[in-house]
Formats: C-alpha cells, sequence, structure tokens
C-alpha cells in the first residue's frame, strides 16, 4: 500500500507523464508576419518558449510541415510577429533509395508537447525519427534530431533543411524584413533591416541565427532562404544518431556578442538543469487533486513562463508580461506583476522576486529627472522601449497613472514560500515609500481615505494650459484598473481634483474615494506590519496596526450601505458627500472582505444576500457588475465580464469569513464553466459571467495565476478517480 500511495503520489508531477501533454494548443502554420484575430490575437492559440526568450515555436498542423517546428514567432522588441512559416524544414532521404521519405507515411505519428519541450516522433517497421525543440538559455531554443535503426541490416540517410524567412509585413509592404543573410560551414545569419513603426513593428540592429553542431554544405537563395546538406550517415543495426541545431534571436549585436558560437557540452549540461528546473517547479506545485485540476494547474504553470521575458531594452530583471499572444501585451504591468508573483512564488520563488524588481526598477524617486513630485510611486506599465520623457521611442511605456497598491500583498507571499528575510528587508523600505505616496499624492482631503488619480503629464491638460478632465478621469480609472467601470463614467456628478502638497501640483484626483483602493490600503498596512515584525521593528508594527485598525473603521462606518448591505465608493459633491448607490453594485465592494476590513456582521450580509445567480454568483462567479445593475452587460470589459483575479479576491474574502463550503463550490464551478479553462485551449482575459465564453486576450498571466491558486487551495485535494 505504502508503495503504491508513493508511486501514485509521484506520477503526480512526473514531467513524462502524458497527462501533461498537449496541454495547449500549439499546432498552427504562420502564413504571414502577423495574422491576427479581430480581438488582436494571434490567431494559432499558443506559442512554446522558455526561459525568458524572445523567441518561440509552434508545432505542425499539417503533413506539409511534419519534421519542423513551424514559426519562429519572435518579439520585435514589443510585438509578437513570425519570421518564416518554418525556418527549419526537415527533408528525410533514404540514401539506398535515392528517395525522399514523406513523414506522414509512417506507420505511428506523435506530435506533442510536454512542459519542458515539444516533440516529434516518426515510426515505421525499420526505422524511426525523433525531434524535440527546449530551450537551454534566455537566447536558444535547441533540436535534437534523431535517427534511428531499428532493424538488423545497416541504413544510410540523410538529412536536409531549408527554410525562407517572410519577406515583409501584410501592413507595411514597401519594408523588407531581411537586411542580408550570411552562412558559414555550420550556421545561417539573418540581419533584420531596422525599423522603429511605433504601434507595428520595432527592430534596431536585431539578428536571427541558426545553427548546426556538425559542418553542413549551406546554400542561400535570392529570397535568403536556404537549403542545408547533411553529410550521409550510416547506422547498423540497432544504432542511433543525432545532430543538435539551435535557433537564437538577439535584439541587438550587443546582445549578439555577449553569446559566442554555441559550446554543444555546455549546451547539454544547460537543456539537463532546465528540465530539472521543470521537474522541480511540478514537484513543488502539485500537490495532489484529479488529473483534470493537475492538468490545470500545469497549463497555468506554462502559460506563465511562456509569457516570461528575460532583460532586454529598458527590462533590467526577468519579468512577466501579460501576453505573448496579443499585440499590445508584451510589457510589464504594476498590478499584473503583484498577481503573477504571488503564484510564480508556489513553484518558482525567484522568478517571482524579479518580476517584483522589475517593476522596482522605476520606482520614482525625489532625484527623479521626470516626475520628482512622486517618489514612492512606480510606473503604470514598462517596456522594452521607454517613453519620449525618458529619452527613448516607445509608446507603450505608461507614467500617466499608477496601479492598485497589492506589492506588499506580493512580497509578503513570496516571503511565505521561501523565508527569505534579506528580499523582505531589502523590499521593505520601498513598500513603506510606496505605500506612503498614496496619501501624500492621492488623499486630496487629508481624511485618510485615498482616491484614484492622475500623474502630473502633458496628455492631461489642454492646449490652453487648462486641466483636461476627460483625460485625468480616463487615467485614474486605469489607475484603477476598471478602465471602463461605471464608477467612472465621465458624467457631471464626476470632478477632478488638484493635489497639493506645499502650494506645488502633486497629481491629480477624482472626486471619489473607491472602497477597493482603500481596502487594498487596509491589507498593505497589514502585510507592512507583519514585515515589521519579521524584521523586529517594534515601533513601525505598532504603527501599522493602529493605522490598520483605523483605516478599517472608516471603510466599514463610511463606505457601507446598511439598507443595501453592501460596500461602495464615495462620491463627494457640491452639497456634501455620498455613497455611489444609484451607479450599482459593483465587484469592488468584495474586496474588503478579500482585505479583512469588514466586520463580521457585514461580511455575513453580504456574502448571504449577494451570493445568488442574480448577483456576484452567476455561472461564472464575481462578474464585475452586479447581474442585476442597470449598467451590467456580459461581454463588456469591465462592466461585467468576470476577471479572475477579482474572482480570486471574492473567493478568498468568501473564505476569510468562514463560508468554505461556498468558497469551495464557486471554485469548482468557474473552473469547469469557464470555456477552456479546462481542456487544451488559451487561458483568457476574461469570461462571460452568463455563459462562460472566453473572452479579448489569449494566455492571459494574472488569469492563469488565479487558476494556480484556485488549484493549490481548493482543488488539490479533490479525489483522484484516475490515479
Amino acid at each position: 500500500m505504502l508503495t503504491c500511495l508513493l508511486l501514485c503520489a509521484a506520477s503526480f508531477s512526473s514531467l513524462d507523464s502524458t497527462d501533461y501533454q498537449n496541454l495547449l494548443p500549439y499546432q498552427g502554420t504562420p502564413t504571414s508576419m502577423e495574422q491576427r484575430d479581430s480581438k488582436g490575437n494571434l490567431t494559432i492559440g499558443s506559442v512554446y518558449t522558455d526561459l525568458g526568450a524572445w523567441h518561440g515555436f509552434h508545432l505542425p498542423d499539417n503533413a506539409d510541415y511534419y519534421g519542423s517546428f513551424t514559426g519562429p514567432l519572435f518579439i520585435a522588441q514589443e510585438y509578437s510577429l513570425h519570421l518564416s512559416d518554418s525556418l527549419q524544414r526537415l527533408q528525410l532521404i533514404d540514401v539506398d533509395s535515392d528517395e525522399f521519405v514523406a513523414l506522414e507515411s509512417a506507420s505511428r505519428i506523435e506530435i506533442y508537447s510536454r512542459p519542458d519541450a515539444l516533440v516529434q516522433t516518426f515510426t515505421w517497421s525499420d526505422f524511426q525519427l525523433n525531434l524535440t525543440l527546449s530551450y537551454s538559455d534566455n537566447r536558444t531554443a535547441v533540436i535534437h534530431t534523431e535517427l534511428v535503426n531499428l532493424s538488423p541490416k545497416a541504413q544510410t540517410w540523410q538529412l536536409v533543411w531549408h527554410g525562407t524567412p517572410f519577406n515583409s509585413h501584410p501592413s507595411l509592404l514597401d519594408y523588407s524584413l531581411i537586411k542580408q543573410a550570411e552562412v558559414t560551414a555550420n550556421h545561417i545569419s539573418w540581419q533584420l533591416k531596422p525599423i522603429m513603426d511605433t504601434w507595428r513593428i520595432q527592430l534596431a540592429d536585431a539578428e536571427y541565427e541558426l545553427w548546426f553542431d556538425t559542418d553542413m554544405k549551406i546554400i542561400l537563395n535570392e529570397q535568403s532562404g536556404y537549403r542545408a546538406f547533411a553529410e550521409p550517415v550510416t547506422l547498423v543495426g540497432g544504432q542511433q544518431h543525432t545532430l543538435v541545431s539551435a535557433q537564437r534571436y538577439f535584439h541587438t549585436q550587443a546582445e549578439r556578442g555577449a553569446h559566442q558560437a554555441p559550446d554543444w557540452d555546455k549546451i547539454g549540461v544547460q537543456l539537463t538543469d532546465n528540465r530539472a528546473k521543470w521537474q522541480a517547479r511540478l514537484d513543488r506545485a502539485i500537490v495532489g487533486g484529479d488529473k483534470s485540476a493537475r492538468q490545470l494547474a500545469v497549463k497555468s504553470m506554462m502559460t506563465l513562463l511562456h509569457n516570461w521575458r528575460s532583460p532586454a531594452g529598458a527590462l533590467q530583471h526577468d519579468a512577466i508580461t501579460p501576453s505573448i499572444t496579443y499585440k499590445w501585451f508584451n510589457g510589464v504591468w504594476a498590478w499584473d506583476t503583484w498577481k503573477q508573483a504571488v503564484a510564480l512564488a508556489r513553484f518558482d520563488p525567484e522568478l517571482a522576486k524579479s518580476n517584483v524588481l522589475a517593476m522596482f526598477d522605476y520606482q520614482f524617486t525625489s532625484q527623479d529627472p521626470v516626475r520628482p513630485q512622486d517618489a514612492g510611486n512606480l510606473p503604470d506599465a514598462i517596456f522594452y522601449n521607454k517613453n519620449t520623457d525618458r529619452g527613448g521611442e516607445g509608446g507603450n511605456w505608461n507614467e500617466r497613472n499608477g496601479k492598485p497598491p497589492l506589492a506588499a500583498w506580493a512580497v509578503w507571499q513570496i516571503y511565505l514560500q521561501d523565508k527569505d528575510a534579506a528580499f523582505l528587508q531589502a523590499m521593505y523600505p520601498k513598500l513603506v515609500d510606496y505605500h506612503l505616496w498614496w496619501y501624500r499624492n492621492r488623499d486630496n482631503n487629508d481624511n485618510g481615505l485615498a482616491e484614484y488619480g492622475a500623474n502630473l503629464h502633458p496628455m492631461h491638460l489642454n492646449q490652453d494650459g487648462s486641466v483636461n478632465l476627460e483625460a485625468v478621469i480616463e487615467a485614474a480609472a486605469w489607475e484603477s484598473g476598471m478602465d471602463n467601470a461605471p464608477r467612472f463614467d465621465v458624467d457631471s456628478g464626476l470632478d477632478v481634483w488638484q493635489n497639493r502638497q506645499g502650494g506645488q501640483l502633486v497629481g491629480y484626483s477624482v472626486s471619489q474615494e473607491s472602497v477597493d483602493l482603500n481596502a487594498y490600503l487596509y491589507a498593505e498596512k497589514r502585510f507592512l506590519q507583519q514585515m515589521a515584525e519579521v524584521l523586529a521593528d517594534a515601533s513601525a508594527e505598532q504603527k501599522w496596526d493602529v493605522e490598520a485598525t483605523r483605516l478599517a473603521k472608516q471603510i466599514q462606518m463610511q463606505m457601507y450601505d446598511p439598507e443595501s448591505g453592501f460596500f461602495y465608493d464615495i462620491r463627494y459633491t457640491s452639497t456634501g458627500s455620498e455613497l455611489m448607490l444609484k451607479q450599482g453594485k459593483g465587484v469592488e465592494g468584495w474586496i474588503p472582505l478579500w482585505a479583512g476590513a469588514a466586520s463580521e456582521a457585514q461580511a455575513k450580509i453580504i456574502v448571504e444576500r449577494h451570493l445568488n445567480a442574480g448577483q456576484f454568483g452567476t455561472l461564472i462567479p464575481f462578474p464585475t457588475v452586479s447581474a442585476d445593475s442597470p449598467n451590467f452587460a456580459a461581454a463588456k470589459y469591465w462592466r461585467g465580464p468576470v476577471w479572475l483575479d477579482q474572482a480570486l479576491f471574492g473567493l478568498q474574502g468568501v473564505e476569510r469569513y468562514g463560508y468554505h463550503d461556498e468558497a469551495r463550490h464557486l471554485a469548482l464551478q468557474l473552473v469547469t464553466e469557464g470555456e477552456g479553462i479546462l481542456g487544451q485551449s488559451p487561458i483568457r482575459e476574461n469570461y462571460n459571467p452568463l455563459t462562460g465564453e472566453g473572452l479579448h486576450c489569449t494566455n492571459f498571466s494574472w488569469s492563469a495565476s488565479v487558476l494556480m491558486l484556485i488549484y493549490q487551495s481548493w482543488l488539490a485535494d479533490m479525489n483522484d478517480n484516475q490515479s
């Protein structure tokens, strides 16, 4: 019995388990540099990449491309594009018969993904061809091509590869991608033509390379394509032979210079190390549950790691981006980072720390040349290219606003996983500065309740120098993260306040105090209190406790409506202030439960009154706007769709106040009813609360993070009837 239990437990996290094959839809063949759906997603469901590389691959979806890993996809600084339909297409020649072997003629064909690799196997009665693609470092994908003689007779084979890059971008027909191609005895390099088209493609002196571990006969053609002929190899009965190749992508020649010609022995060690890291992640995070639950957890892990980008351009640390497959999401956002880090810490604490540091690399200081008045705060989003204010050429970098304060939550959750007090000590003063910024720059009336708002920025001014109210309100909505939520609708009741320190303008607030923001700040005080305890700072520990207690009372007494039994923002008018009841209930009203700022009585009323199918207990629970609200729109971004981060906060709030069965039931409902959450489909940005339809962006990191946390909290102890 004990042996059986140990074997079953080991199978939960085996890297080679068939349970973890084909968890994401990598199948597809690019037909142009950029092919997207109407939402901006790449039409091929998912892309395989690893170790923070900026290029990735697909699996072939038709016999013409068998023996190749289609693509590659490469990220032109901020935009995911395809370099080729297949840059390394294999042809297999039976030298004895002088014939090409059609790979689809194999009696057995296996084409699949596993967490650490893409794999293709073709088996005939007397011969086998195996191909595996995996990553050795953050710029190098390695392909092993193995020939196996299954017969007692000698066989002679020749391998030939060919491929041609795409010539142009579909919307930039006058632009030629390839500047020049060069070959040596064992590699081809393509220099990409520099271009800085801010919203479509950005390239400096980039280079893409294909290397072989043995000399070849390589011929270039006029389209910058090639054919590479390996020397024929003879295999005696039972013998096997492996040829190794590598594809590498560099943004600049400076990057290229840091990587010499491949050291194949070193690459072998790196591949072994990376495989061991994958196994360690699974061992750490996959802790039980039925097969579908474990598959969901591994799919979530893979989604996060495909969105991992290593340092390049302005990005100084390894970080997770929201989605490699969505056009605008190859940057690093603040509150995405906090949610991602919490899940990453469960299986890779060092990567979680790096993701946090990537944002804090750009924490503003009082010496900042652009915004010293925002010392302590962070940008909303950072990208490969800085914006023009900071001497860059980027358009996506954003400092107009911040994002909700969840950094202390992320750091504390990382600490709980690895107990690294040194990391906690290094981050604590940064987190304190970040926390205090909210009260200095976003508490207009100094009453201890903060507002969302906007930073000083040229876009927030009209040409005559007056405040552009709509632009500031837009930035404030972005700062909340709930861009088009009803509570930020521009109307006559919403005003903009100017925030000043010592008479100097330091930013703007909208004329309402948001319940989610202040609940997040309450939670931050509690996390900072716990950090101060670990760091043996008793006075700070007491200070945070006093402040948190006071803020909880304000939230309970000023932001809760006893009649409707729910939390709301406070709107200020010319005659005073009022709770924003007419805008309807929003998911932000559940954040006081997540934070622990609600009273027991308030939590009881909220859970028992509002967690039904007509409000927040929809098919996919916790819609961004209650289903009974006049503003509810099931598929309209922050006016109805379920964002899984808010669903997680809702679930954790319900759990926190003792409603364990309800939380488990809703968690199970979410993962089973959400389209493609279980099965071979990309994880989506959000979901229709009434139908479960997956909406908007594909392969979305914070959704993957939430699903990992849901697995560990509510699914991992489910019985496995299939093990």
